[in-house]
């Protein structure tokens, strides 16, 4: 029977956590992400001059639309949309939603 000294081991052990320590402490910053035209509305599509409460009402309704998407509700993400765009007409991510709507539950 051979009998194993556990200090052979011993520096393979510490050198194991040493790097594993090491290896942690080097890790980057994940890249920023590019915020997408439909992810959130950008308060720089407001050429138009709007008021602040006019901005974030547009905003408020845009989120009620893609919940209403999201749950299915397609007549009321686009009456959503409709009071949207009398506030702001040319807002790029609710015209891209509506494409989305009108895709979906066919030409309204």
């Amino acid at each position: 029977m051979i009998i194993m000294r556990p200090s052979k081991y011993v520096f393979a052990v510490l050198a194991g956590i040493f790097f594993c320590a090491c290896t942690q402490l080097v890790r980057k910053d994940p890249p920023p992400i590019a915020p997408s035209a439909s992810a959130a509305p950008a308060q720089k599509e407001t050429a138009m001059n709007l008021s602040p409460e006019d901005v974030k009402n547009v905003d408020i309704l845009y989120y009620k639309a893609v919940g209403a998407y999201s749950n299915n509700d397609m007549d009321a993400a686009l009456k959503y949309l409709i009071d949207l765009s009398t506030i702001h007409p040319s807002y790029t991510p609710a015209a891209e939603l509506r494409e989305k709507i009108r895709s979906v539950s066919g030409s309204r």
